[in-house]
């Protein structure tokens, strides 16, 4: 209880530059609700040595305290690791640790990748107090006073048997008919304080047991279908082909750059706090620029699967991951494949990354590229191959792709840790500044390639499309839910892209493009139920989905959804359109 204490207040003062905006007293309340999860989680790690009081008598005196020792060290060095390791994860995903985790877990080359931005000493430091002051606490104190018990100690025997049950009704939160969840420590209309009270382990364990198929039902799907279909209907309209045209021809060669990590914060052209994309907000100027394009999710897997295949994002549902579902999606690729394109996907990292490579073969793309097909010289980034190389090596492939060809980039050099080439990060420096860094390099590499592809016979029939695969906390720390989070830049560029050069300032998502590009070029096939045309005359509103809910952003402002939180009536909505995504793509008997 006293080490879960602590680590609570060392987590608020690890994240006071978001905590700041609290009261002193509003903070220290944290503390006092926390209590309730901490003791059910100590009445857990508590049971084990509950159970070795009643063998006591059993065996000898130097088995029985070794065996508490090890115990005893094995659990403060994991929880050590794991609340260090929360630390980080509520600073980069906006949550506790959870489940979400676990998928990543196969790839631990990238896992590294992404820490190696983190305060690595500062996070080493906590976890190492952690570990050697209760370890020290526990050899010069608990030890002595269990070996001067001596083999027989009755009383201590009985004292189990009775702490035994009691340990078992805190595990539960008490003797209500409802056992503790989440909300149990929640108090405050501040999502924030609600998740400092949480106890991460607990957060954890609880998520990892709920991954089946009955809980997200009843999470994703809680009202009759008629009634998720018909408010899906309304967000979602029949398509009817456009009047507008903004291409001189129906069949351009086509580059999708879809940029790591491109927040709306580092884009001048949309008055972004951060500007760090000159050759960007050029291209935006002379050609289509969507001003309110909001990502579906907030991971790379999810951005993919909505730019590529229209799927609207689940908090706690990835597609990508999901073979047996996503050989049943409608592809962008493989419907301009139908249409006579050739197909390539170019990438500097692993293509085994987050199931990638069966997702993007699934989707119709003849030609993949990952960091294998670079030299080892270029590998010069945790994740892979840099920017350059893969910008550099779509001209070549673009120089021998039958026409016309749909090609998809997918940059990573923004991804953490945010290093570039030629510049070392020094671990002192803010993480806003490696962040914003890492974009203006991105950036020149986009300027250098545009110069080159303007020189090639093919680019005077070509149409880029530059969007964001999601945005980003960083800079400035955008909280979890916050829609600040998810508005990304989305740029239509190129010779075929006519003299009316629109900006198209409606609401719209990821899952938008498809629908948009296909009604440009004069193609109705595709059923794509959750992909509009934001060229036709509309009223949108986007929606987004974070680990515990669902929000939407329109006209009319930011409606949020939070798991576990009742309903009124807008959010209820907000509910019915998440269940249709869920039925559609994810209940059972849907694959």
């Amino acid at each position: 209880m006293v080490f879960f204490l602590v680590f609570r207040v060392v987590f608020l003062v690890y994240h006071q530059s978001i905590y700041s905006e609290f009261s002193l007293a509003d903070q220290c309340a944290t503390l006092g609700h926390g209590l309730y999860m901490d003791a059910s989680m100590a009445a857990y790690f508590c049971l084990f040595p509950g159970l070795m009081w009643l063998v006591k008598d059993l065996i000898s005196t130097n088995s029985w305290v070794r065996w508490l020792t090890y115990y005893q060290l094995i659990l403060m060095l994991l929880v050590s690791w794991f609340l260090m390791v929360d630390l980080e994860i509520f600073h980069n995903w906006g949550h506790r640790l959870d489940s979400a985790i676990l998928p990543y877990l196969k790839f631990p080359k990238e896992a590294i990748a992404s820490s190696s931005s983190s305060p690595i000493r500062i996070l080493f430091t906590i976890f190492g107090l952690g570990f050697v002051v209760p370890a020290m606490i526990w050899a010069g104190v608990h030890v002595p006073f269990l070996r001067k018990l001596g083999p027989k100690n009755g009383a201590f025997r009985w004292l189990s048997l009775v702490a035994i049950p009691i340990l078992i009704v805190l595990m539960r939160g008490g003797l209500q008919l409802a056992p503790m969840n989440q909300s149990s420590v929640y108090f405050s209309n501040h999502r924030l304080l609600n998740q400092a009270a949480e106890n991460g382990i607990w957060v954890f364990i609880q998520s990892v047991l709920q991954q089946s198929e009955e809980n997200f039902q009843a999470l994703y799907a809680p009202f009759p279908a008629a009634e998720a279909e018909k408010a899906s209907l309304d967000f979602f309209p029949k398509y009817e082909p456009s009047d507008s045209s903004i291409l001189s021809v129906q069949r351009p060669n086509i580059v999708l750059i879809v940029w790591e990590s491109l927040t709306a914060k580092v884009v001048g052209h949309l008055n972004g706090a951060y500007p760090s994309t000159a050759n960007l907000d050029q291209m935006a100027k002379n050609g289509v620029f969507f001003s309110h394009l909001y990502a579906n999710g907030d991971r790379s897997d999810k951005g993919l699967a909505a730019i590529l295949s229209a799927v609207p994002s689940l908090g706690k549902l990835s597609i990508m991951f999901e073979p047996n579902r996503t050989a049943k999606l409608e592809f962008l690729p493989a419907i301009l494949k139908e249409e006579g394109y050739s197909t390539a996907y170019l990438y500097g990292g692993d293509l085994g990354f987050a199931n990638m490579k069966s997702y993007m073969f699934q989707a119709g793309f003849e030609t993949l590229i990952g960091d294998s097909d670079f030299p080892k010289s270029m590998q010069n980034s945790k994740w892979g191959a840099h920017d350059a190389a893969v910008f550099d090596r779509q001209i070549q492939v673009a120089d021998q792709s039958k026409t016309p060809f749909f090609h998809t980039l997918f940059t990573l050099s923004s991804h953490e840790p945010f290093e570039v080439p030629g510049v070392q990060n020094t671990g002192n420096e803010p993480i806003d500044t490696l962040f914003c860094r890492s974009h203006r390099y991105t950036d020149r590499c986009l300027g250098n390639w545009l110069k080159q592809a303007q020189g090639k016979d093919w680019w005077k029939n070509t149409l880029v499309i530059v969007v964001a695969d999601h945005g980003h906390a960083q800079p400035a720390q955008s909280l979890e839910a916050s829609p600040e989070k998810y508005h990304i830049p989305m740029v239509w560029f190129g010779p075929v892209v006519t003299g009316n050069r629109p900006i198209v300032s409606g609401f719209g998502n990821q899952t938008d493009i498809s629908r948009s590009l296909l009604d440009q070029m004069k193609i109705e096939k595709g059923e794509l139920p959750f992909s509009r045309n934001l060229f036709a005359p509309n009223s949108y509103s986007a929606i987004y989905a974070f680990r515990s809910g669902f929000g939407e952003m329109g006209p009319t402002g930011n409606i949020l959804l939070i798991d576990g939180e009742s309903p009124n009536e807008k959010q209820k909505n907000l509910s019915l359109i998440r269940q249709q995504v869920f039925t559609r793509y994810f209940q059972s008997g849907k694959k």
